[in-house]
C-alpha cells in the first residue's frame, strides 16, 4: 500500500462501543484525512441507522463476503466476542488488516487460530485494548521499568460499579457469553498488569458465578520478581476504581480511566504529588510542559492513528494478536481453575446448592 493513499475502513459491529467511541475518533482521523469510512456492518437496522447519521457516504453490507480487498484496507471488528475469532479470520484470509476488540476471542484457541491466519495473510492483527495508549498507563510503566518506586512490596486494583451499560440483548448475561466481569473489564486490567510486570506465577481466582457469568471477582496474583496483590472486580457494587502500588521508596495510584493523572507518594513526608500529564516540549535545551496529555476518548484515536500507520507500513504495532493473546490465556487459566467466592450471607442450604451449581458449570 503506498504511504500516502487514504486507509479504506469497515466497521463490522454498529453497537455502543462504535456509537459511543470509535465513531467520534474515526470522524476525527477522517477530517484529518487518515481514513475513510466506506462500509457498515450489522445485523440490527437500528445499530445500522445510528452510523449511517455519523457516516452518510459509508455503504450497508449484507455479509463479510462483501469486504474485500483492495476496496477495503481495515475492519474493525466490534461485534459480540463469540463473533470475533470467525470474523477475524475470514477477513484476514480476504486480504484486510483487522482491529479487533477485547477481548479478542472467546478461548484461548480461537485466538492461536486468528495469530496463524495473521501470520499466512498480507494484513495486520491488531487488538483493541485501548487503556496502553493512556498516557497515564505509559508513564507508569516508564516508572516501573525504572525502579523509581524501589523493591515494589504489593499492589491493589479495584475496579467496576452499577452495570451500566447499554447493551441491547439479555444474551450479553447469559452462560453463552462465556464470560463475565473478567472477560470484560478485567482483559483491560490484566493486560496492563501483564505489560507492566509480566505474566503472574501464581494465580487465585474465585468469583461468584453459579452456572451463569460471574458478575463479582477477586484475584490473588503472585510476580516472579517476589511481590504478589489482589485484584477485585464487580458489575453490581461500586468499588474505589483505583490502582495503587506501593515500593520501599514510595508509591503511586491511578484512577481508571484517567488517561492523564497519576497520584506519587515518596517516603514519609505525609504529601503526595497529584500529577497531570503534559507533552513535553525544549526551549533551549530545557525541558519544559506543553499542551496537556490527550485524555480517555482521544486515546481511540492514537489506538486508531497506530493500527492506519503500521497498515501503512510507517510504524510498528503497538498492540499486536500475540500480546493480545497473553491477558486471554490468563483469563482462560482463572476460569478453568475457579472456587467459589465466599458469600457468608448465603443459608447453608443455599451454598450446598451453590457449590453443586459452581462444579456443574
Amino acid at each position: 500500500m503506498a504511504h500516502d493513499k487514504i486507509v479504506q475502513v469497515a466497521l463490522v459491529g454498529c453497537g455502543a462501543v462504535s456509537q459511543l467511541y470509535y465513531t467520534p475518533a474515526l470522524k476525527e482521523l477522517e477530517r484529518r484525512k487518515f481514513l475513510r469510512v466506506k462500509a457498515l456492518l450489522d445485523p440490527g437496522p437500528e445499530n445500522l441507522a445510528q452510523l449511517r447519521k455519523a457516516f452518510p457516504t459509508a455503504v450497508a453490507v449484507k455479509n463479510l463476503g462483501e469486504l474485500t480487498g483492495p476496496d477495503i484496507d481495515l475492519a474493525i471488528i466490534a461485534s459480540p466476542p463469540r463473533c470475533h475469532a470467525e470474523q477475524t479470520i475470514q477477513l484476514l484470509q480476504a486480504g484486510l488488516s483487522v482491529l479487533c476488540e477485547k477481548p479478542m476471542a472467546s478461548s484461548v484457541a480461537e485466538g492461536e487460530a486468528m495469530i496463524e491466519a495473521a501470520s499466512a495473510a498480507e494484513g495486520l492483527l491488531a487488538i483493541g485494548l485501548f487503556r496502553r495508549f493512556f498516557p497515564a498507563t505509559r508513564t507508569i510503566c516508564e516508572i516501573l521499568s525504572h525502579d523509581i518506586l524501589g523493591k515494589i512490596k504489593t499492589f491493589y486494583c479495584y475496579e467496576g460499579g452499577k452495570f451500566g451499560w447499554p447493551v441491547r440483548s439479555p444474551s450479553y448475561f447469559k452462560k453463552t457469553a462465556q464470560g463475565g466481569v473478567l472477560s470484560d473489564i478485567g482483559v483491560h486490567l490484566l493486560d496492563l498488569l501483564i505489560w507492566w510486570w509480566g505474566r503472574p506465577a501464581e494465580v487465585i481466582y474465585e468469583d461468584d458465578a453459579m452456572e451463569g457469568i460471574e458478575v463479582n471477582c477477586h484475584l490473588k496474583l503472585k510476580f516472579v520478581q517476589g511481590f504478589a496483590g489482589e485484584v477485585r472486580l464487580s458489575r453490581d457494587c461500586t468499588m474505589p476504581n483505583r490502582y495503587v502500588i506501593k515500593g520501599e521508596k514510595g508509591w503511586l495510584s491511578w484512577n481508571v480511566n484517567d488517561a492523564a493523572g497519576v497520584q506519587i507518594g515518596f517516603g514519609n513526608t505525609g504529601f503526595t504529588l497529584d500529577g497531570r500529564l503534559h507533552h513535553t516540549v525544549n526551549q533551549s535545551g530545557l525541558p519544559l510542559l506543553g499542551i496537556p496529555a490527550f485524555n480517555f476518548e482521544q486515546s481511540f484515536i492514537s489506538q486508531l492513528s497506530n493500527i492506519v500507520a503500521a497498515v501503512q507500513g510507517l510504524e510498528p504495532l503497538v498492540l499486536s494478536g500475540e500480546k493480545g493473546l497473553e491477558s486471554l490465556k490468563l483469563i482462560e487459566h482463572c476460569y478453568h481453575n475457579r472456587r467459589l467466592m465466599p458469600m457468608p450471607w448465603l443459608s447453608g442450604k443455599e451454598c450446598r446448592r451453590a457449590r453443586q451449581l459452581t462444579v456443574q458449570s
